[in-house]
């Protein structure tokens, strides 16, 4: 019996919602929670890609047809969630993630999330984002110590680095940040996210800035502009002390994953997928797949260790 997905609103405080969708199991098989966050500009359906004609993209169902509880969340300000009338910063968005991972965790824990699962008091959960998803989800834990692992999928640490047309140039670091972002103007948007094997369709709706496809996001954080400076959530970075995971794809968004791996100094576990063919949008891939799959093993493996330490006394 395949799996079956359940939309719910988590308040998290001074008016706010998060929208989350849940993917529950026939069967659950873990004590790991995923919970998934979209980047920039994308909401919370990337994770559940319905494509026509195109089978199979859906990394959602994929982990809960596996056996897998899984969440998707639109971050505050993105998608379906509320998007307050101020700027908002990483730390409030975070606080806000915060709060609905906790509270779906409790219901997990008490057996009151959803009638057909039974309690489960020893469920953990592990965060994921992908590119700017995976700084919130960073963020969130060196602040709130939110997950038992987090996976950051597509996010540097050290300086994100785009595509840039045939021709064109990356701004020369000693050049400022005024000369990053007026080179963003000669991004070349489909090169950084999509593999050339991906079908001509399914990247002409993924990047249709006018008539958005279902799975992004009309709506930003202000703060996602920070990204692109240099070791921009580096410090919350440095202070994660649970097991991370990166991936990055063969053409991604940062320069040097090992140097990425390198600022997480704290963290007890580190692990590192480099996935071929596949650009910064990896569940478009024809390789995605793979991310998916590690990032199940990665669950189970935080389990294993939990339970061996808990072992050791």
């Amino acid at each position: 019996m395949p799996s079956r997905s359940v939309d719910r609103r988590i308040d998290v405080g001074g008016g706010a919602q998060l929208a989350v969708t849940i993917y529950v199991p026939d069967t659950v098989r873990s004590d790991a929670v995923l919970f998934l966050f979209p980047g920039g500009g994308y909401g919370r359906r990337y994770f559940d890609l319905d494509l026509d004609g195109h089978p199979g993209h859906s990394q959602a169902r994929w982990h809960a047809d596996r056996g897998q509880l899984t969440v998707t969340v639109d971050h505050l300000g993105v998608g379906d969630s509320t998007v307050p009338g101020h700027p908002l910063g990483f730390a409030e968005v975070a606080s806000a993630g915060d709060t609905a991972v906790r509270a779906v965790l409790e219901q997990v824990r008490a057996g009151d999330l959803d009638p057909d699962l039974p309690a489960a008091p020893g469920a953990v959960a592990v965060g994921a984002g992908q590119s700017m998803g995976g700084h919130i989800v960073v963020w969130t834990q060196a602040a709130h110590g939110t997950f038992a692992a987090v996976g950051a999928l597509g996010s540097s640490f050290t300086q994100t680095r785009l595509t840039g047309r045939p021709g064109s140039r990356p701004a020369f670091r000693g050049d400022g940040m005024d000369a990053v972002y007026a080179a963003m103007g000669d991004v070349d948007f489909v090169a950084s996210f999509h593999w050339p094997e991906e079908p001509p369709e399914l990247v002409a709706a993924d990047m249709d800035a006018e008539h958005l496809a279902p799975w992004r996001s009309a709506t930003v954080p202000d703060c996602a502009v920070e990204l692109m400076e240099p070791f921009a959530v580096a410090r919350q970075a440095a202070a994660v002390r649970v097991p991370v995971l990166l991936v990055y794809g063969e053409q991604d968004v940062t320069v040097e994953p090992l140097a990425d791996l390198g600022v997480f100094r704290s963290a007890p576990d580190l692990s590192l997928l480099l996935v071929p063919r596949s650009a910064h949008m990896h569940n478009f891939a024809p390789t995605r797949h793979r991310v998916w799959a590690r990032l199940e093993s990665f669950a189970d493996s935080v389990l294993s260790q939990r339970l061996l330490a808990t072992r050791e006394g």
